[in-house]
């Protein structure tokens, strides 16, 4: 693996429990940071919102 790539990936299994917490406690957040983390957490796909234009891409087939 390169080490882009792993340093990604390391990103991505040490950032996805945290945004998940934040998740958790949304509703001890301001308004604009609320929209902030769902706006990450759709960006990660850690927020399943769906495909309003078509067929789920991300669904195994």
């Amino acid at each position: 693996m390169t080490s882009r790539r792993l340093i990604e990936q390391t990103y991505r299994s040490w950032s996805s429990p945290i945004l998940l917490e934040l998740k958790k406690r949304e509703h001890q957040m301001a308004p604009v940071e609320r929209q902030a983390l769902e706006n990450v957490m759709v960006e990660r796909r850690l927020l399943d919102v769906g495909n309003p234009n078509g067929v789920e891409r991300r669904k195994a087939q």
